[in-house]
């Protein structure tokens, strides 16, 4: 077992005799284990695959308050240069868009709701360096950082907040409504996603892939309903699903105290043990993530409470100011932003160097702005895409409640690509489609007009004009008593019956006529 002690917090575990500690450790000695859920040895192999021997051992101090749990993640961890530069890249690059986000919208290129998450980007970044290729996540509507860490392109992203048809939800999403591969997505409504994610999470249990949900919410959606309905039926079901409540110390305008009785939203899943973590230290967020996924997958759910701060508005017609002052704002950039002390981390770890970081922030800038300015040139959505993809299953021929116009239910997959079923949208997401909406708006009103005329002609006693026969369609059939049509193949009919009529003389008395001359040919043109 001592040669394979290298991770200090492995001496942790042999202290602890919880059934998940003694699982990691069959894992780490090799001895024979019975293991309750197959899928953590999984997760503790990938633990092992995240060390390096080009590591720094950190120390984390006053990141952990646990709840209901025997204990709680290490705070000795291990950090390399390349998960430091990894994750300091990524935090940078979601403030730049953010950043970038915001100026477009006082410009008026991005309109309706837009929130931010400017102050948070260790919350996202953190969990996502411990999330494996079977986690799913599902989060509100502060989705912009969770968007391009699952694997949307910046450049997808922008698009989409200008509300371009190269976006990840083809420009009609828009802030708050992107998805990608297993990431469902920011929500529109508070706390919505928290049942959605638990029911994610059944999922991976049915399917046993081993995988987890992180269902992320705030602290104004902690009182609501659903959580707690949720809450219940994952405990009841013990499922893996992992509860992340982001306490940016405001819903909206509210100070956390003066909306919830009890602030300690780590504590409120009562039968579910809880964890409180630093959430602006990037380090803690992801300790307590690989922690959270490791006890999901053993013991069923968890809840994680993230404290973090957020230095814009609630979105961008919240000016910020009117429910806190400037001088606390400031005060938690100076002492607890988490890209200005993740940056010192690594510099006094000796990871990467002060002129280093300049270029790399340098390079991060550059990058995100050209992504964001070519986005911005992109077409916007047609107008009559209007009328696409509103359902899944389109149950009524026509949209209800639109008075004065006629819109039919259209798919776009069917549409572009004359595909019965539905397509994902990134396979469809750049074809233009406006042209081909178009021609099927005006099939759609031509057939609707005929079939008016037709009823009107049917009333005052008319017979309705027929159509004429489409191309390639097969003759009408002859009237009653006509002679029939030679069947195809038969043979022809003898020549006498195929030969003309012999001339009638003329009768006596009538000169012949002769006949008119040809018409004179007009001339030609020079």
């Amino acid at each position: 077992m001592h040669k394979k002690s290298g991770s200090s917090w492995l001496l942790r575990l042999v202290s602890v005799q919880s059934p998940l500690r003694r699982q990691l450790l069959h894992v780490w000695t090799g001895e024979t284990r019975s293991w309750s859920r197959a899928s953590a040895l999984a997760v503790a192999a990938n633990s092992r695959r995240h060390s390096s021997d080009n590591c720094n051992s950190v120390t984390l101090e006053h990141t952990f308050k646990c709840y209901d749990l025997e204990s709680g993640p290490p705070t000795d961890v291990e950090l390399s240069r390349e998960d430091a530069l990894m994750m300091y890249t990524q935090m940078l690059e979601v403030r730049r868009v953010e950043t970038v986000s915001s100026n477009y919208y006082q410009e008026k290129k991005i309109r309706g709701f837009c929130h931010l998450y400017i102050g948070q980007e260790a919350v996202a970044v953190g969990m996502h360096a411990r999330m494996r290729k079977q986690d799913s996540m599902i989060t509100a509507y502060r989705c912009h950082a969770w968007t391009y860490l699952m694997g949307v392109s910046i450049y997808e992203m922008m698009a989409e907040l200008l509300g371009v048809r190269t976006g990840c939800s083809r420009g009609k999403g828009g802030s708050m409504h992107m998805y990608g591969d297993r990431y469902y997505g920011g929500n529109g409504i508070v706390g919505a996603q928290v049942p959605v994610g638990t029911g994610v999470a059944l999922a991976h249990q049915y399917r046993g892939d081993g995988g987890v949900c992180i269902a992320c919410y705030g602290d104004g959606a902690a009182n609501q309903g659903q959580v707690f309905e949720a809450f219940n039926i994952a405990k009841l079901w013990c499922l893996p699903c992992i509860f992340v409540c982001e306490n940016n110390d405001y819903g909206m305008g509210t100070r956390a105290d003066r909306a919830a009785a009890s602030t300690d939203f780590y504590m409120r899943g009562q039968y579910i043990p809880g964890l409180w973590v630093d959430g602006n230290q990037v380090l803690a967020v992801r300790s307590a993530t690989q922690f959270a996924i490791e006890y999901a997958l053993a013991h069923g759910p968890i809840v994680l409470e993230m404290n973090t701060y957020r230095y814009v508005g609630h979105s961008m017609s919240d000016p910020g100011t009117s429910y806190r002052s400037r001088e606390e704002v400031q005060k938690v950039r100076e002492k607890r932003d988490p890209i200005t002390s993740f940056r010192g981390q690594i510099i006094a770890l000796s990871l990467a160097t002060e002129e280093e970081l300049k270029k790399l922030e340098t390079e991060v800038r550059k990058r995100v702005d050209v992504d964001c300015k070519k986005a911005a040139k992109d077409k916007e959505v047609d107008l009559s895409e209007l009328q696409a993809d509103v359902y899944a299953k389109n149950l009524e021929p026509k949209i209800r409640g639109v008075h004065g116009h006629h819109l039919e239910h259209i798919r776009i997959s069917e549409l572009c690509l004359g595909k019965p079923k539905a397509t994902p949208l990134n396979q469809i997401k750049n074809v233009p489609v406006g042209d081909a909406v178009m021609v099927a708006a005006a099939a759609a009103a031509k057939k609707a007009a005929d079939k008016a005329k037709a009823e009107r002609a049917k009333a005052e006693g008319k017979e309705p004009p027929k159509a004429p026969p489409a191309v390639g369609a097969p003759p009408p059939a002859p009237a009653a008593g006509a002679p029939q049509p030679p069947a195809a193949g038969a043979p022809p009919p003898p020549a006498e019956a195929t030969a003309p009529p012999a001339a009638v003389p003329p009768a006596k008395g009538d000169a012949p006529k002769s006949a008119p001359p040809p018409a004179a040919a007009p001339p030609a043109k020079k």
